[in-house]
């Protein structure tokens, strides 16, 4: 009879692995029922084992590496129907621990539901992977335990990460095709400049002066930029490792945000997602029942603007001193006046988390808004200016066909 091995659920939550003979996979699941346990995986043992023995155990599970927001969210969500559902929260992780589609997040799952199985809450076992868990998502699923409502913040949480993704994915969308534009541009032309444009000087190298000033300012400028083209490699690794650089550092990130936000037509998306981000993720804090001032020192831990966080800083200032919310905002000049109106109303009505959500999805569409406005000046623009430039170039080369007999005579 064949050999299987198995991963099962006792009765109490824990984990047992171990292997048994049947006649069939569906006897091994009847005998391990049989014994109190609700089976997992079952699988044939030899041929589980030889798999593991060729491939190794990571490639056997067919499962990548990479933890992406899409892998939280779903994890989220998953968590929150099994929970609500009246599965214990250990037997719930070790359920989403087999469905996860990234080997990393199994691996955090199973260590989680181990810290949880030695006395720790869920929301300091996760607190150990700042990388895939933020301060903010800690913070909510600490609220959730406390309030004994962890179900319902696990499925707010699911609900703004997915919001959160939508609003990333709409811009990298909107941006890929410009960006691909350019890309495809500067292609050419350094194509173009290198290898085209250097054979082609060779046809004319016996005219010498007789070229006109176009011609031969081509061929200069793709002389020099074949034979120091090691050198704008080289400078081009070191901007890049500078921004990087520049960018990890508080006072640079500020700089390069405050830069972006003064770019023409860019700088209206940056700001208008910063504050849609900015209201969904207060609007969830304040609605799970987190005080505004703790709220506000989250926000600053967690947004990805230097220029917001600098600006939350002085408003939790003000907002410690009693202060409300809607004037500090104003103050900052970061907010726009029909923000801070309707927060300053959501105050006085008692209804700030909703007025919030509503400035967050008024924003949202302000943002598609923006991205189509881009879109519609940037696009013809770039077209434009790549025509100028490998139009320029091709008729440079025309030029001294055109005046091919006043060259010769």
């Amino acid at each position: 009879m064949p050999v299987f091995t198995y991963r099962a659920l006792s009765a109490d939550g824990q984990i047992i692995e171990g292997t048994l003979t049947a006649g069939s996979r569906p006897d091994a699941v009847s005998l391990i029922k049989e014994r109190g346990m609700r089976p997992v995986q079952v699988n044939e043992g030899q041929a589980k084992a030889a798999a593991k023995a060729q491939t190794g155990a990571a490639v056997s599970t067919g499962r990548r590496s990479r933890v992406t927001q899409r892998d939280i969210q779903v994890f989220t969500g998953q968590l929150a129907a099994l929970l609500k559902a009246g599965i214990v929260l250990s037997q719930a992780l070790a359920i989403l621990e087999e469905q996860t589609e990234s080997d990393t997040l199994g691996r955090i799952i199973r260590e989680v539901r181990d810290e949880i199985h030695g006395g720790a809450s869920l929301s300091d076992a996760l607190s150990a992977y700042p990388k895939h868990f933020s301060k903010l998502y800690c913070s909510m699923i600490r609220v959730g335990e406390s309030g004994g409502v962890l179900d319902v913040v696990l499925k707010q949480l699911a609900g703004f990460i997915e919001a959160e993704n939508a609003l990333k994915s709409n811009i990298l969308t909107a941006l890929a095709y410009p960006c691909l534009v350019v890309v495809v541009g500067i292609g050419s032309v350094a194509l173009l400049m290198t290898m085209v444009i250097p054979k082609l000087s060779m046809v004319f190298a016996d005219f010498g002066d007789k070229l006109p000033w176009l011609t031969r300012t081509l061929i200069d400028t793709s002389n020099l930029f074949v034979r120091y083209l090691w050198l704008l490699v080289l400078l081009l690794v070191a901007a890049g490792y500078g921004f990087r650089r520049l960018k990890s550092h508080p006072v640079g990130k500020e700089k390069l945000d405050l830069l972006v936000e003064k770019t023409p037509l860019m700088g209206t998306i940056f700001i208008k997602a910063q504050i849609s981000r900015f209201a969904r993720t207060m609007g969830l804090l304040v609605k799970s029942g987190i005080p505004v001032l703790q709220a506000l020192n989250l926000m600053v831990d967690t947004t990805s603007s230097a220029l917001l966080a600098s600006a939350l800083r002085g408003v939790s200032e003000k907002v410690k001193k009693g202060e409300g919310l809607a004037k500090p905002l104003r103050e900052t000049g970061f907010f726009p006046p029909m923000v801070t109106n309707l927060i300053a109303v959501g105050e006085e009505s008692g209804s700030l988390d909703d007025m919030l959500f509503q400035v967050a999805e008024t924003y949202d569409q302000e943002v598609a808004h923006a991205i189509k406005r881009f879109i519609t000046m940037f696009e013809p623009l770039v077209i434009v200016l790549m025509a100028i430039g490998v139009g320029g170039i091709l008729f440079a080369f025309l030029l001294p066909i055109l005046n091919i007999s006043n060259m010769v005579s």
